[in-house]
């Protein structure tokens, strides 16, 4: 195991987000939010959200973990066309429930809640990203070995697309192929099953070389990797016909078989598993090699993660249980593997150069009328219009950085005139030409004053 330690120690890549700790005696389910701003986690104690930014936790009125049972999975959906996050999660005792957040006190509230079936647990769910219908598809799989998928509607209504029995298969992890089929992959049996998409008929079936302890699907590269539980994680094909294994990504033999999730992350260009170790191993998913090592606990299992891309950032969180009555820890890591795509919020600079040019159109207009003034009418009270017209623009001047500027910008326009009154004495010109040099001589004096302004926010250093 080593050589594991060595080649992360090389490698160091993801930095340290965060830690939280979550009051509850075991987590098995964590997502994600679609913007990356919400983590969700669900277990004993219910469902719990968590401001990503804040470290805060958010209220939520879902309290129901008593009657409903232990969370066991949940995933966050886009309702179209708003792209409202809403979170979906299954319960031990069968219950699907949905939350969104309300526009009124920003509370997560429960908007939809129904027991499935006989009410087993809901093993795993999946929704389809890739659908552009108003309504929500969301496929489901039991421990009674039931897949069903099921569309929540405008109204926040459930409704029923189809429900079939596999033979001899409890669906472990599901996931939807383009066409709105569905891939399901099999706990004990080690079953990859591909389902049609309108009535749940089979498609086709093959048996990995493993049991299945977790799986996760990449569309765009097609294929899917799978926890085998003994070495590490083994990748396939979605639609190759050899069935053969494309690459196994091997880990520290476990000392014990258990199910630890796997995921894709940095668009499917690595590949992020769980330990019985206290470790978070991340595989290039090309070469195969181990790339590095998070380190989450000392030892101990890290049986639940989850990967988040956004905006060429990669997020991965993982969870270990509590030990005795202690809390639960939760760590998020991340990486920028490529450069982060421009904000569309307008920056500081923008609004800086927008508030500047809405003084330059207001000093415009009132030294306009000054000298509209001015080529019409003689004495005093031409100059305390003028004098008027140029402190009056102090008031658009609110930032504080700007009161400087303001200041020198106020005396210097009030020389310009005077300078331009005794320029006129001594040569007439008309209207036109006098505004056209104004108005140049105040683009010249806007430049100046933006340069002060950058030498006082930006000092050398």
């Amino acid at each position: 195991m080593s050589s594991f330690w060595i080649k992360a120690k090389s490698n160091k890549h993801y930095k340290l987000l965060t830690r939280l700790s979550v009051p509850s005696r075991s987590v098995h389910a964590l997502a994600i939010s679609n913007d990356g701003q919400v983590l969700a986690c669900g277990g004993t104690e219910g469902v719990k959200l968590w401001d990503i930014n804040s470290r805060k936790e958010l209220a939520c009125s879902s309290h129901h973990h008593e009657s409903q049972g232990t969370v066991s999975c949940a995933a966050w959906t886009l309702t179209r066309p708003t792209t409202v996050e809403t979170l979906c999660y299954g319960t031990g005792l069968g219950y699907i429930v949905f939350l969104r957040r309300s526009v009124i006190d920003k509370r997560f509230q429960e908007i939809c809640v129904r027991m499935l079936g006989s009410g087993f647990e809901i093993t795993c769910l999946s929704w389809d990203s890739t659908s552009s219908e108003a309504n929500t598809r969301i496929a489901v799989g039991m421990r009674d070995k039931i897949v069903q998928v099921l569309l929540l509607n405008t109204n926040s209504q459930l409704q029923s697309v189809f429900a079939v029995r596999l033979d001899n298969t409890v669906p472990k992890s599901v996931a939807f192929a383009d066409n709105y089929d569905i891939y399901v992959f099999g706990l004990y049996d080690g079953k990859f099953i591909k389902l049609e998409g309108k009535d749940g008929t089979v498609v086709r079936e093959f048996s990995c070389q493993s049991v299945i302890g977790h799986a996760a699907v990449n569309l765009k590269r097609g294929i899917f990797v799978v926890d085998n539980v003994t070495d590490g994680f083994t990748m396939y094909c979605l639609e190759d016909e050899g069935e053969e294994p494309v690459r196994t990504f091997t880990t520290a033999v476990p000392s014990m078989s258990v199910p630890k999730q796997v995921a894709f992350g940095e668009e499917g260009r690595v590949v992020a598993g769980g330990s019985d170790n206290g470790l978070v191993y991340v595989f290039d998913r090309k070469a195969g090699e181990l790339l590095e090592t998070l380190h989450h606990a000392n030892g101990g299992l890290v049986q639940t993660i989850v990967t988040r891309d956004l905006n060429g950032r990669c997020t991965i969180t993982s969870i270990s249980p509590a030990q005795g009555r202690g809390n639960t820890t939760i760590k998020l890591w991340t990486y920028d593997y490529a450069p982060r795509k421009a904000s569309k919020t307008p920056s500081k600079d923008y609004w800086w150069l927008w508030h500047m040019l809405m003084i330059l159109t207001q000093v415009l207009i009132l030294l306009s009328t000054s000298i509209f003034l001015a080529a019409n009418y003689k004495g005093g009270f031409i100059d305390r219009a003028v004098t008027w017209s140029v402190d009056h623009i102090h008031q658009y001047m609110t930032p504080p950085p700007m009161a400087k500027v303001a200041d020198d910008f106020s005396r210097r326009a009030i020389n310009e005139y005077l300078n331009m009154e005794c320029r006129k004495e001594r040569h007439t010109k008309n209207d036109i030409d006098i505004l056209s040099e104004l108005a140049g001589k105040l683009m010249e004096l806007a430049i100046e004053a933006g340069g002060d302004l950058d030498d006082q926010e930006h000092p050398e250093q």
